[in-house]
């Protein structure tokens, strides 16, 4: 843990919501899958919809939920977990307990809008799939790590670190899902080392990811890190 007390956590993102939203969606006729898609720190659902435009002619049986947290930011936009004021250097792993407690509180909400689509589309849980960018990356690896239907795919685009916490324990962790880890080598929001720790955590729970660092892109998602997603999924 002494690695993440040195973490400068100015999370995660940075897009900010203009309205508050319920989980939006997009349905193709005869969705065969669905796909999760988990915003980040002060957004919502609506800031992640640009991304049907960029998936769906990849994945044509693929719908799409964009989900909002249900707690709001202090900056404006939603969270799915509380984090320090925006530059504040982590001291304490104490904050990082926190963040996690809120998450593993709010992860219900995302069970529920797996519950959702099972019954709404009939789709099997099998091929439910969840993503989420920053916040909502650490999110995505919550929903399936704890979800007892066996959720097949997490991906996490330039996610929160996941570590071991009080609340997050080895018994929360229910299912072992295929996990793709992205980030890129520009991030100078989300540390360097953490698709490294969440790897760490992830092998002490049986689980090897597939990890890939995206050359010259942000704390975003780019096209080649939505290419490499859709190979993953695929």
């Amino acid at each position: 843990m002494g690695k993440f007390l040195k973490i400068l956590f100015v999370s995660c993102f940075l897009f900010i919501a203009t309205a508050e939203a319920k989980t939006l969606s997009y349905v193709p006729e005869n969705a065969k899958r669905a796909l999760i898609i988990i915003h980040g720190y002060g957004g919502n659902g609506r800031n992640m919809q640009w991304m049907t435009n960029s998936l769906k002619h990849s994945l044509p049986d693929m719908a799409f939920y964009y989900p909002s947290a249900p707690d709001n930011a202090p900056t404006g936009g939603k969270q799915w977990f509380v984090i320090p004021v925006l530059g504040e250097e982590i001291r304490d792993k104490a904050l990082y307990d926190k963040m996690m407690a809120d998450a593993m509180h709010n992860v219900k909400v995302l069970h529920e809008v797996v519950e959702e689509i099972h019954e709404d589309l009939h789709i099997p849980y099998q091929n439910i799939y969840v993503s989420g960018f920053s916040q909502g990356g650490l999110m995505a690896l919550l929903t399936t790590l704890t979800n007892p239907h066996n959720l097949p795919v997490a991906v996490s685009f330039s996610g929160v670190p996941l570590l071991l916490t009080p609340d997050f324990t080895v018994k929360n962790v229910v299912a072992k899902p295929d996990i793709l880890l992205l980030q890129g080598n520009r991030d100078s929001v989300i540390p360097k080392d953490s698709m490294q720790m969440t790897t760490d955590t992830l092998k002490s729970l049986g689980i090897e990811p597939q990890v890939q660092e995206i050359g010259g892109m942000s704390h975003q998602i780019n096209q080649k890190a939505l290419k490499t997603a859709i190979e993953f999924m695929e």
